[in-house]
């Protein structure tokens, strides 16, 4: 009995002491209730003393358990961060990959391009130097024909007339080979009108017919819409040097003016906490804007792409003036055509350089490179006709008179 009422009470218990006390006192009662028990004292100051201990510990917990929380937390936040730092990195990796075979597949088009363009302008070049030999030899085979007709008109001593018919003839042949061989309007109609003229120094009235022909094939040579090959040239290259100033088509980003409410949010101080959400609201509505257009909005194009695109239409340019040069109308047509197409498809069509840049293409596009050339042998079929039968009558006073000469000298004794 008197080990447990010795024996310290634990703290965590606030109702022991009293109990001891309560004990205690009972055995103490039963003795007859000479004495209290002298631990009843000390155990109930003991428990006022230790009661508000548990009060500061009972917090201790549920902070523990709420720091052990925010730490899982931010580690699983940290951990879905790191995965989707690697995914982007792994996914931008990938479409870098894919952008760089876009653009080595582009350089190979561009490159093999640029190599068909030089070989096509070598031969060009060569063709052109080609013409330029046949025009001199054929410039040295006329000047040799000058010549031999300056050499028979001394040796045979054929009249005036004859001599001028002869020019004639040889003009009006000059006129249909240039015509014919080289498309070359302007020396026909020169040759042609030196003809006629040739004729008119004649005053004959049995040339009528051949100098009516002749007026008919130059009115005829006349009408012809001579394409300016130099001047389309030219303006193929203006062209080109300009596509640096065409603007590509696509969507773009333009903000719009916020306007006088939004300068008066801005001015106005922040009222009550219960018009924060409101205030939020209007904010973000500033923020995005949401229009409606029912035309078809083109991709944007990255720096690269746009790079080739303009390479692509200077390569279209360029071939139709090469082209136009080697008197190739199909290919002409087709570079203009998938030139306009471009600027249509790939090019903001708002843009006063785009639209002049389609007008002038469309310009190009109706002229006639090979435009069709009338016949002007007519004249010459005449002119020969009409020496044929010049040649015929100078021939029978000759045979009659041979004749004649034979006859006499038959007769004669």
């Amino acid at each position: 009995m008197s080990e447990n009422k010795d024996k310290p009470q634990p703290q965590g218990a606030p109702g022991s002491g009293s109990a001891a006390s309560e004990g205690g006192g009972g055995k103490s009662r039963s003795r007859g209730g000479r004495r209290r028990s002298p631990s009843a004292p000390s155990t109930a100051a003991g428990g006022a003393s230790q009661a508000p201990a548990p009060t500061g510990g009972r917090y201790a917990g549920p902070l523990a358990i709420l720091a052990l929380l925010v730490g899982v937390g931010a580690l699983v936040a940290g951990y879905f961060i790191w995965h989707e730092v690697q995914r982007q990195a792994g996914w931008q990796q990938e479409v870098l990959a894919q952008i760089d075979a876009r653009n080595q597949a582009l350089d190979n088009r561009v490159t093999a391009a640029v190599d068909r363009m030089e070989a096509t302008l070598d031969e060009a070049v060569g063709a052109r130097r080609g013409l330029q030999q046949d025009l001199a030899d054929q410039q040295q085979s006329i000047a040799a024909l000058e010549r031999a007709f300056g050499v028979l008109r001394a040796q045979v001593g054929r009249s005036q007339e004859a001599w001028v018919l002869a020019e004639a003839e040889y003009l009006l042949h000059v006129a249909n080979q240039r015509l014919q061989l080289a498309r070359d309007v302007d020396t026909a109609i020169a040759a042609l009108t030196s003809a006629d003229q040739r004729l008119q120094e004649l005053a004959n009235a049995a040339y009528l017919p051949v100098r009516e022909q002749i007026s008919r094939e130059l009115a005829g040579l006349r009408g012809v819409d001579v394409p300016d090959i130099d001047g389309i040239a030219l303006r193929l290259q203006t062209l080109a040097d300009s596509v640096d100033d065409l603007k590509v088509a696509g969507a773009q980003y333009r903000p719009t003016p916020r306007g006088a409410a939004a300068d008066a949010d801005a001015g106005a101080e922040a009222g009550s906490w219960r018009e924060l959400p409101a205030a939020l609201w209007g904010e973000l509505r500033q923020l995005v804007a949401v229009r409606r257009n029912d035309e078809p909005v083109a991709p944007l194009l990255a720096p690269d792409q746009q790079f080739f695109l303009y390479a692509n239409l200077r390569l279209q340019l360029d071939t139709a003036r090469l082209a136009a040069l080697r008197g190739n109308p199909e290919l002409y047509r087709v570079s203009l055509r998938t030139a306009r197409d471009w600027l249509a498809q790939e090019f903001d069509a708002g843009q006063p350089a785009v639209r002049e840049a389609r007008a002038e293409l469309d310009a190009l596009l109706a002229v006639e490179l090979r435009p069709a050339l009338p016949d002007i042998a007519g004249s010459l079929r005449l002119l020969r006709q009409e020496l044929a039968l010049i040649e015929a009558g100078r021939a029978a006073p000759e045979a009659a008179s041979d004749e004649a000469a034979a006859e006499g000298a038959g007769n004669a004794p």
